[in-house]
Order: structure tokens, then C-alpha cells, then sequence
């Protein structure tokens, strides 16, 4: 006989209140947009905004010192990430969309050119 205390319930991974599974990609998302906006960058980061040439002189800058460079973005997509592997410890610098990310590859340049 089943206790009438006993709560049922859900094997579902992730169910809802309705049994049904929760929409955790759609949840995050709205949870990224919400913080790009209190930052005050409504726009995620975008490397295809980038100047190309400038793209290719860090990498050439870094590389000629037998470095790499890696270009990727924060996990929310909220800002730009290049790490640098080879130069010391590596280490991983961030740029929100609202700086300006061609005048950040010049300082690559500057840094790690001749």
C-alpha cells in the first residue's frame, strides 16, 4: 500500500513544474542579453568587426617571438578573450565590445612587434 506521504516524483532530467523539460539554453541566453545590458553593451562581442589586417599583425607579432595567441570570447559572449600561451605563465586579457577592439590589437603590436 503507498504511504500518503510519499511525493512523487519526476525522472526527467531538468523537468519543469509541468514534468516537461526546462529550456535552460533559452533561460541562458536571456540571462547573457540581461547582462550585456546592465553593462551597457546591448551588442555581444563580434571578432567580424575586427580589422582582418590588424588580426594578422598580432598574430605575426606574437608568433615571431615562438608565442601564440588564441582569440575566442567570454563564455557569455559578452566580450572578446585573447590569450597569450609562451610568454611566462599564460594568461587571458578581455575586451568588452564597447572598447575598441582594433586600438587593443595595435597594443598587441606594440607590445610583441620588433
Amino acid at each position: 500500500m503507498k504511504n500518503a506521504s510519499t511525493k512523487r516524483t519526476s525522472l526527467t532530467p531538468n523537468a519543469g513544474a509541468d514534468g516537461q523539460p526546462s529550456t535552460g539554453d533559452s533561460r541562458a541566453s536571456q540571462q547573457r542579453a540581461n547582462r550585456r545590458r546592465n553593462r551597457g553593451n546591448v551588442s555581444a562581442a563580434d571578432w567580424g568587426t575586427a580589422d582582418p589586417a590588424r588580426i594578422a599583425a598580432a598574430i605575426v607579432a606574437v608568433s615571431h617571438l615562438g608565442y601564440a595567441i588564441r582569440f575566442g570570447y567570454t563564455k557569455d559572449g559578452g566580450a572578446f578573450a585573447v590569450g597569450i600561451i609562451g610568454d611566462g605563465e599564460p594568461f587571458t586579457e578581455f575586451t568588452r565590445p564597447s572598447e575598441d577592439i582594433d586600438l587593443y590589437l595595435d597594443g598587441i603590436v606594440d607590445d610583441y612587434g620588433k
